[in-house]
């Protein structure tokens, strides 16, 4: 195995540890999001997890040999991916402690935009690269992101009850 592959998944699977240790101290109430410095290590861990996703995949041990036309489709899912992510950045004005239930734009059709944008880049350059063995280890990423998800829908519907549940209904993923 390449050793900056092994790097970048060392550094891909330490990232997402961290993410998932803060969600749940987080939701145990063990932190307090509103810590600025413990703001910035999520966030340069969260920066260093997809800085070693898209390094990772080029560098791949168990190529898969796909079709250029699947290949550019991967491609094209990881643009969307973009799209989604910034959008609901811009849209958002913030990474964490929004104080509002936010509807409007791209949250009118998804509820989690960021994170579909998330999932569609493991998925797209995984594929644009033909990297199974990045895919394998993407997978413990897309598990994250939905746990991610789910501690954060848990958490809008104790803030918002009822109208969260109706925007829920109204909503996909």
């Amino acid at each position: 195995m390449n050793a900056n592959f092994a790097a970048f998944l060392f550094l891909f699977l330490g990232c997402l540890l961290v993410r998932s240790t803060y969600e749940v101290l987080k939701k145990s109430g063990r932190v307090n999001p509103r810590n600025r410095l413990l703001f910035a290590v999520v966030f340069t861990a969260m920066c260093a997890l997809w800085i070693s996703w898209f390094g990772m995949c080029p560098l791949d041990p168990l190529p898969l040999l796909l079709p250029d036309p699947v290949r550019w489709i991967g491609f094209g899912i990881v643009v969307i991916g973009l799209g989604l992510a910034v959008g609901a950045l811009l849209q958002l004005r913030g990474l964490e402690n929004i104080d509002h239930l936010i509807t409007t734009g791209l949250f009118s059709k998804l509820r989690h935009p960021m994170y579909t944008g998330f999932l569609s880049w493991i998925v797209g350059w995984s594929t644009y690269h033909g990297a199974l063995a990045s895919f394998l280890a993407g997978l413990l990423g897309i598990c994250n992101v939905l746990y991610w998800r789910r501690l954060e829908e848990q958490y809008l519907e104790s803030q918002y009850g009822e109208t969260y549940r109706v925007y829920r209904k109204q909503t996909w993923f």
